[in-house]
């Protein structure tokens, strides 16, 4: 018994079993939410090309999927242990790549797009997942050593060569997502307090140098942000839109598909009402209650992420959590901040409700990563061994 135990161990019941060792509430809510986020897109978008954005939503949300159940099974910290270089690697080379041949709007070129395929690719979205995982791989080695001045400038290197190759394709909202998650993971892998220190100081002296480097537009962007009615006709004009929608929305809503700015035939009315704006739909058509289910949904998960930290067979597992709460957090703040006129445009995704194929596929793969966490915790080994 117990050897056929063992035979059947490592087949297709081992990879059923990690499915039911999963946290069907981290993937369930994820699922919800992508479900609420087609709903909402369905609404932003018209007319025949509108179709198009809704199918390429529901492939990404289809294909993140299936994905996201692969990575559920994969025993993240034995492919990790393995292949950290290879990953790590095909990260910078995916992101070089982008460099020579990327497209995109003004001075950010982070897209690649192939004549043969009509949709785009956005590779820096997949960087974070391989980010997140090479670094947490990296952190889990060093741990005892973390403070060492040696360790810091390899972890920093680690981050740099990534973010560098970001900030270089002109993508300073991403680039800003790597910062927040590298700080993240830090600060769960135990980094003192007076890293932070000098790391405050250092970005003080070198912000005149970035901010010199930085284009125009990235500038006014930024500047605009905060004060959107200093340029209500130009970049300003976008935010005052959301936050208008934002206010005609009130406390139940417009209706569904009857939003005045979001159902307007004139897509500059709303500028990118389905990608960088959504919230400002979800508000105006579905209210502060609409807005409130996507907010305890996207708490709840976040809950759900670190729960799931906590219960880790080991620290590579925390630190991939943790990086994957970075993503979310930084992402779902700063989009809906922005669309508030609270923070500055800086072009990133909401989590599970902007349009994007690049960016949902990523996402549920990066919750298929919190699932592998979830699959092979200590209560899974203990009872997989006793059944042994």
């Amino acid at each position: 018994m117990k050897k056929s135990a063992k035979k059947t161990g490592l087949g297709a019941v081992s990879f059923l079993e990690r499915l039911s060792s999963s946290d069907p509430y981290c993937a369930g809510t994820a699922v919800l939410m992508a479900v609420y986020g087609i709903i909402v897109i369905a609404s932003a978008v018209h007319g025949s090309e509108g179709m198009k954005y809704i199918l390429i939503q529901i492939l990404a949300v289809v294909l993140g999927i299936a994905g996201m159940v692969v990575m559920t099974a994969m025993d993240y910290e034995t492919v990790l242990k393995k292949l950290h270089l290879p990953i790590f690697l095909f990260c910078l080379a995916m992101l070089a790549l982008t460099l020579v041949i990327g497209t995109g709007e003004g001075s950010n070129l982070s897209w690649i797009r192939l004549k043969t395929i009509p949709i785009g690719v956005q590779p820096s979205e997949f960087a974070k997942l391989f980010f997140i995982g090479t670094m947490g791989y990296h952190l889990s080695v060093v741990r005892e050593r973390i403070n060492r001045i040696r360790t810091v400038i390899g972890l920093c290197l680690h981050f740099g060569v990534v973010c560098g190759l970001v900030l270089l394709q002109g993508d300073l909202g991403s680039a800003l997502v790597f910062v927040f998650i590298f700080l993240c993971m830090l600060f769960a892998a135990g980094i003192r307090i007076r890293y932070y220190l000098i790391a405050i100081l250092l970005s003080l002296g070198a912000s005149p140098f970035l901010w010199d480097r930085l284009s125009d537009y990235q500038k006014q962007r930024i500047l605009v942000g905060f004060s959107p009615e200093s340029d209500p006709h130009g970049f300003g004009y976008q935010v005052l839109r959301a936050k208008e929608a934002i206010a005609n929305g009130g406390l139940f809503g417009m209706g569904y598909m009857n939003g005045t700015l979001s159902q307007s035939e004139v897509a500059s009315t709303l500028p990118k009402r389905h990608t960088d704006m959504i919230f400002a739909v979800l508000a105006e058509e579905l209210g502060f209650i609409g807005v409130c289910i996507y907010l305890i949904l996207f708490v709840f998960l976040i809950l759900r992420i670190l729960q799931i930290a906590r219960s880790s067979r080991g620290y590579l597992g925390s630190y991939l959590c943790v990086g994957a709460v970075g993503v979310l957090v930084f992402q779902g703040l700063e989009n809906m901040g922005m669309c508030m006129g609270l923070l500055p445009v800086i072009g990133l995704t909401l989590p599970f409700l902007s349009y994007g194929g690049s960016s949902a596929l990523s996402i549920f793969l990066l919750i298929g990563l919190v699932e592998s966490v979830a699959a092979h915790r200590k209560k899974y080994y203990t009872e997989r061994e006793d059944a042994l």
